[in-house]
């Protein structure tokens, strides 16, 4: 397994800051040595405090940050000291991190509260992850096959977590033989972690690259002509399900297209005719939404949600939203 590169430049101090401010700040730098094969950083904010990190980098090495913490109101930016806006948003994009480095400078990696929790006075721990590879490292992560199979496992299954590190919580399993689409590899200290979603249950996070192999892409669920375009997203399902479509229409059978996101929440496009669907979302394994003009009500029976607007009446098997 590669490891970090040891780094051109990286110092670290640390400060309060004493200059009158809106925030409680404190500074804190790292020693190259100390992020060579990754680094793990425990902290904690409150309030209105921030905790930044100076990183000083060359322009192209990739600045790998990832940050772990039971509050859901914590997040990082990534800002170049002295520039006008951030190249890392938190609360937009997410708490993992891998920026390539615009220019040679320093750059500040900002824990903060949003405002809501900040007002609150809420008090958040955290494990923020920094690493800072070389350009030609980070290459070599950038590519990668479109598709990943899990192969070696002996017993057991491979977890599926929230981020790339074992700190972060499982949200999900893969056995031998599942098929996943890559959607990039970073470097977590000196192990590859990559994030995925798993083809057909459509459950999404990251898993240790160590039981991954290239697979060749399995095949995409067909839909007939006249089926439902749906988002954009192809299908991890089509097929047809009960359905009655207006006032005084015989019942009949409806192609739909499945989009999953994990056990229990799904996508589900109906055609309907004329090129207009219908589309229910599913979160938590019920139905919550339907994209129609008339209000969404719900009936149970056994495996079936029987989804019913005004005179427009859809079965959706529990296999559709699951899969199996």
């Amino acid at each position: 397994m590669r490891r970090f590169p040891p780094l051109a430049l990286i110092s670290l101090l640390l400060a309060v800051s004493g200059a009158p401010s809106a925030f409680a700040q404190q500074s804190q730098l790292i020693d190259p040595v100390a992020v060579t094969s990754g680094l793990k950083l425990d902290g904690q904010v409150k309030g209105d405090a921030s905790v930044d990190y100076l990183v000083e980098g060359q322009g192209g090495q990739m600045l790998s940050v990832d940050l772990s913490s039971a509050n859901p109101s914590l997040y990082f930016n990534i800002q170049q000291q002295g520039a006008p806006e951030a190249i890392f948003i938190g609360s937009t994009s997410g708490n993992v991190a891998d920026v390539s480095l615009p220019a040679t400078g320093t750059y500040v990696v900002s824990v903060y509260l949003m405002r809501n929790a900040a007002r609150r006075d809420e008090a958040a721990s955290y494990t923020l992850g920094i690493g800072l590879a070389g350009g030609d490292f980070a290459d070599g992560l950038a590519g990668g096959p479109d598709w990943w199979q899990v192969t070696g496992l002996s017993e057991g299954a491979l977890n599926i977590r929230s981020g790339p590190d074992l700190r972060y919580d499982v949200v999900g399993k893969a056995q031998n033989g599942e098929v996943m689409q890559n959607r990039g590899c970073r470097m977590t200290g000196p192990d590859r972690w990559c994030n995925i979603r798993v083809y057909g249950s459509g459950v999404e996070g990251w898993v240790a690259g160590t039981h991954l192999t290239e697979a060749a892409a399995p095949p995409q669920a067909q839909m007939p002509e006249g089926g439902p375009v749906g988002n954009g997203i192809g299908f991890d399902a089509t097929g047809s399900l009960p359905c009655v479509t207006a006032a005084g229409a015989a019942p009949a059978d409806c192609l739909f297209g499945v989009v999953r996101d994990g056990p229990g929440n799904a996508g589900v496009w109906i055609a309907i005719g004329g090129g207009v669907e219908r589309q229910v979302l599913f979160k938590g394994g019920v139905p919550v939404s339907a994209t129609a003009p008339q209000e969404m009500r719900v009936e149970r029976d056994g495996d079936i949600f029987r989804i019913i607007l005004g005179d427009e009446r859809y079965d959706i098997y529990d296999a559709i939203v699951n899969g199996g």
